[in-house]
């Protein structure tokens, strides 16, 4: 069979040859929710959500598993939350309370917002919350071969270790049952599920059963391989702290294969995602952090997924907030339009590339071609109208400037109407100054006094053109403006200059016409008649 050339249809290859005997693929990916849980994090769920995909596009069964790892002990208090939390320090995430109150444990807080926050982004996810299965047991026996092969997994860590293990060392931790903090030592195993510890934290001295109390947890090295081997896991992702030599990825590889008789998962390392800064996202510092929710503010759900896909796994990349928002909408654009233009693509292996990065990014493909006006006009539409003005007059503009056609349906307007959402917020809290616009009903008298007669002269008869023609495209209006232009004593600066003051009180401005037939000639021509 052909290679395919898509990433996330190259790796599923991987996985269909690796794991053929296999029914169902599972795919995996998780969290330990001990803070915001960032847009960065997008990038391993949809990777992940990218090869099961493409699993589906070969006739596969799959699924996707997301863990929150909320077992893990609470480390430190975070800078957003209260000093006085130090006071949980040790606990499992899902016994921390919530400092906010809105939910049942500090973990659930931020699970919670996460979850809502990816629900419209076409994933189809079962989250798993690692404090149930921990809970009810569900590892016990798993646990159990790990303590009885300690010795063997030891050699393995220490392998990649300066300092080797302790002697007495032991895969496995103990949430006191007194206090339920985890400074605790183990003091002896029994060779089956009893463990005796004794908690420095407390005091408290006892025997447990972990097939049957829920307070034992192993350390990451060994708890990951274990979940693989459990979840019968045929791929999972890792960022670059997991994929160095020596680092967890490394010795869950021998682990799961040694202890636990499988062979690990096929894997694919993601590097960072950074925000326009172009510095690393830093959940523990609070630095250049971003919400999914923040994302979706400017984004529409197939535009997010549009981020991803056209970036292979292990590229860093940058998710513009400012001008370039506007660049990776005209590129989505482009890439819609080969889509069912295929023709416009002469090269077939880039079409077929193309074809892949629009199919993943959109999942329910629409049967036409959507319209889709400038990601840009939409902004200058928005800024110069009312909100409740958008659904007429704003549509009304797009038809007249043949940004899209008169016979639009329900669907593909409510599609635009969710663009210009997109842009108005866009323009509104991250646009550059140059896109942001502020149309006076009338001039203001400053500007007026500070314009020369013979400019003053030239706007008022681009108000009369405007009152006494209609133009059936911007290039019409092009040849008209220009002739004012070189009718009147002005140079080509200064009646530009004059119609961006008068207009917009700033020096520069958007392509005049396009500005005027996105406004409305009517309305310019008011504002323009308020020299007189």
């Amino acid at each position: 069979m052909e290679q395919p050339i898509f990433w996330s249809d190259q790796i599923a290859f991987g996985v269909s040859k690796k794991f053929e005997e296999r029914e169902t693929h599972t795919c995996a990916a998780g969290v330990s929710p001990s803070g915001l849980v960032h847009g960065g994090h997008l990038r391993e769920v949809l990777t992940v959500d990218f090869v099961v995909k493409s699993l589906e596009s070969r006739g596969e069964d799959s699924r996707f598993i997301y863990s929150w790892d909320d077992y893990d002990r609470f480390r430190k208090v975070p800078d957003n939350v209260p000093d006085e939390f130090e006071e949980y320090i040790g606990l499992p995430l899902s016994k921390v309370p919530d400092p906010w109150e809105c939910h049942d444990s500090y973990a659930e807080h931020f699970e919670k917002k996460f979850e809502e926050s990816v629900e419209d982004l076409h994933l189809d996810i079962e989250f798993i919350r690692q404090s149930e299965m921990f809970e009810n047991s569900e590892y016990a026996d798993l646990i159990k071969k790990a303590m009885n092969n300690r010795e063997e997994i030891k050699e393995i860590l220490d392998r990649y270790r300066e300092e080797p293990l302790e002697e007495n060392w032991m895969p496995l931790r103990v949430y006191c049952r007194e206090c339920e903090k985890d400074f605790t030592e183990i003091l002896d195993y029994n060779g089956q599920y009893g463990v005796k510890y004794r908690c420095n934290n407390c005091g408290n001295e006892e025997k447990i059963n972990f097939k049957k109390n829920d307070s034992v947890k192993p350390p990451w090295r060994v708890d990951w391989p274990m979940r693989w081997f459990y979840e019968q896991v045929s791929f999972e992702p890792g960022g670059k702290e997991h994929s160095v030599e020596g680092g967890s990825r490394t010795t869950g590889k021998e682990i799961v294969k040694e202890i636990y008789g499988e062979e690990p998962p096929v894997y694919q390392m993601y590097d960072f995602v950074t925000t326009s800064s172009g510095k690393k996202i830093s959940s523990s510092s609070g630095e250049n952090i971003f919400t999914v929710d923040d994302l979706k503010e400017i984004y529409t759900p197939e535009m997010i997924r549009f981020l991803f896909t056209e970036t292979k796994p292990n590229k860093e990349f940058v998710i513009p907030f400012k001008e370039n928002v506007i660049q990776r909408y005209s590129k989505f654009d482009r890439i819609e339009d080969v889509y069912f233009n295929p023709e416009k693509e002469e090269d077939e292996k880039n079409r077929e590339h193309l074809k892949r990065v629009y199919e993943l990014a959109m999942v329910d493909i629409p049967d036409e071609q959507p319209e889709r006006p400038p990601f840009d006009h939409l902004s200058l539409l928005t800024q110069t109208r009312s909100r409740d003005e958008w659904d007429e007059s704003c549509i009304e503009s797009l038809k007249k400037t043949g940004h899209i056609s008169e016979n639009l349906s329900e669907e593909q307007k409510d599609l635009i109407l969710e663009r210009m959402e997109k842009a108005f917020k866009w323009a509104r809290k991250y646009a550059p100054e140059k896109y942001v616009y502020e149309l006076h009903d009338e001039i203001p008298e400053e500007v007026k006094n500070s314009i020369s007669e013979e400019e003053r002269d030239a706007m008022l008869k681009i108000a009369e053109i405007l009152r006494e023609k209609e133009f059936e495209d911007s290039s019409e209006l092009d040849t008209e403006l220009f002739d004012v232009k070189d009718e009147s004593e002005v140079s080509t600066g200064e009646f530009f200059t004059a119609a961006y003051r008068c207009l917009l009180d700033r020096e520069k401005g958007p392509r005049l016409s396009n500005f005027i037939m996105g406004v409305g000639e009517d309305r310019v021509a008011s504002i323009l008649e308020s020299l007189e």
